[in-house]
């Protein structure tokens, strides 16, 4: 059996961050990746929110929270806006090779939900970039990394962590792997309303009896190409790129209105072009997106508009976190023992009900650092546990992943794709822009058919070496469980914040203005917000 200090589940910028914060500290750390190494994902592609050239945080941390509909943690919020400087130092130390300029400091432009310049990026090659120099820090402070790492359950007692079990994919073996933490970092499940990919751990957080918060916020934005999948980056409208009706008339907005507002107008709206025709010299920082662009769709976006819908990017709600990156069960008192949480598949506090550019990334960034240090000092004083736990748990899954894999005696046979389209079919209907309870109470009764259905998927390949057919049933599986906790969790909130819009409750109430948590049972509860350091409001609800 093998044992280590810190695990990490993922291997996009929060887990990167958070292996090599672990790792320099002195943490024996395994990196595990369901995906083969270095697929990462796009949490960098609409670059890093900073106040570079302001004086203090201050209007950073305002929008931070107004975008969020005040249901941010406030005092998480001013950690991590008066964070994002060093990170950007950080990074730009590493290698990324930001935009500069005339002063030859990051160029910061003015972005959706912020009322001042402040999104830094490197265009195209910020997703790439940011990965690579990640990866090499990583790789300094000699983390291992393994792909196609498929993990399968988190080992516990009472709520104290002793190691999780995985599928090796590569050999085929099912492992027990003791660690004295865990940090999941491997994403969210926008794959529910989009098909994409779904991440696994934070179902195996819900699975262990952890309960998730704000399930009901996600994030949009207003640039998904019409009839694709592909969505262009926020930075375009920083650097000039505009947004009109099909007939040439701009779209009546303000662009640095937030994310929700935006995707809300170009929604509404339904003939919404991006024209990116006359961006200047900022074009040839997007010189990928167009050529990506015209090589799959057949548009020159030097010449032509590209018809455009909003669309959901990423989730919001996720394992609750404080400010170190420890998944809370219940109650801010409270820790799940040795289980940590970073970027998509976290609830850190920052986002609150919706997004402001930029603000991903800081997330990813500066919660990955909290989470990697905070697990290094708690490992240092710990001991492994759980031996025997452990050697159970491999057992009970073993036998569980064989009776997945037989598939269903009787009975029509079920196919991880059609189930999958389903699945989509159900959130972009029930679960999308506008909500009230029939929908939902529809959705959820959609959804536990879907879920018997998906007990019964046959898998093409029965074999454990690099079965994608496997990982896609479980990623939808995984998938299933946390639409039907978003159904109850948006269920639970009556009111209409942020990203979450029920039609039947049309206005905001400040007597629920709580964070909202769900349990693997579907069970429903609150969880109060953090205000600023002293206890009192940084940014009040009445502002």
């Amino acid at each position: 059996m093998e044992a280590w200090d810190i695990i990490v589940i993922g291997d996009g910028p929060a887990a990167l961050r958070a292996a090599a914060s672990a790792a320099k500290e002195g943490a024996s750390t395994l990196m595990m990746s369901a995906n083969s190494l270095g697929a990462g994902n796009y949490s960098a592609m609409d670059g890093i929110a900073a106040p570079l050239k302001e004086s203090t945080t201050k209007s950073h941390r305002d929008d931070t929270i107004r975008a969020g509909g005040f249901l941010c943690d406030q005092d998480i919020v001013s950690a991590r806006v008066s964070d994002a400087t060093r990170q950007i130092d950080l990074l730009e130390r590493w290698g990324v090779i930001f935009r500069r300029d005339a002063d030859g400091i990051p160029l910061v432009r003015k972005a959706s939900g912020h009322t001042l310049p402040r999104l830094a990026g490197a265009g195209d090659a910020m997703v790439r970039e940011t990965q690579q120099v990640l990866e090499e820090q990583c790789m300094r402070y000699d983390v291992v990394r393994r792909g196609d790492q498929v993990p399968l359950e988190l080992v516990h007692t009472d709520q104290q962590l002793h190691g999780l079990i995985s599928l090796d994919m590569t050999t085929g073996q099912l492992n027990s792997l003791q660690s004295k933490c865990v940090i999941i970092a491997d994403g969210g499940y926008e794959g529910a309303w989009t098909g994409n990919t779904i991440g696994l751990g934070l179902d195996l957080a819900l699975q262990a009896g952890l309960p998730i918060r704000n399930l009901e916020f996600v994030g949009w934005t207003p640039l998904g190409v019409n009839g694709t999948n592909v969505v262009l980056p926020i930075g375009l409208l920083a650097d000039g790129a505009t947004l009109h009706h099909s007939n040439g008339t701009p779209l009546d907005i303000e662009l640095n209105a937030d994310m929700t507002a935006i995707s809300e107008a170009v929604g509404a709206a339904s003939d919404v072009v991006l024209d990116a025709r006359n961006m200047g010299e900022s074009s040839v920082w997007w010189a990928q997106t167009f050529e990506m662009v015209k090589q799959r769709l057949g548009i020159d976006m030097n010449k032509q508009t590209v018809a455009i819908q909003p669309r959901i990017v990423t989730t919001i709600g996720g394992i609750p976190t404080d400010e170190h990156g420890r998944a809370i069960t219940g109650r801010w008192s409270r820790w799940f023992t040795g289980l940590y949480a970073a970027g998509g598949s976290a609830c850190s506090g920052l986002h609150g009900a919706g997004l402001i550019a930029g603000n991903v990334l800081l997330d990813a960034m500066a919660g990955g650092a909290r989470a990697g240090e905070h697990a290094a000092s708690h490992s240092s004083g710990a001991v492994h546990t759980g031996r025997a736990a452990l050697e159970i748990a491999l057992g009970a899954v073993e036998a569980d992943l064989d009776l997945d894999m037989a598939g269903a005696e009787k009975g029509p046979v079920q196919r991880t794709g059609s189930l999958l389209t389903k699945l989509t079919e159900i959130m972009q209907s029930k679960l999308g822009s506008s909500r009230d309870a029939q929908g939902l109470e529809s959705a959820l009764e959609s959804l536990e058919k879907l879920r018997d259905s998906a007990d019964k998927i046959h898998l093409d390949d029965t074999s454990r070496l690099y079965n994608s057919n496997l990982l896609d049933a479980l990623r939808l599986k995984a998938g299933i469980r946390l639409a039907i906790a978003t159904a109850k969790s948006a269920l639970s909130r009556t009111e209409s914040r942020g990203t979450h819009r029920r039609l039947d409750f049309e206005n905001q109430d400040n007597d629920q203005l709580h964070h909202s948590l769900v349990d693997v049972n579907g069970n429903t509860s609150t969880l109060a917000i953090r205000k600023g350091g002293s206890g009192a409001w940084a940014l009040s609800p009445d502002d």
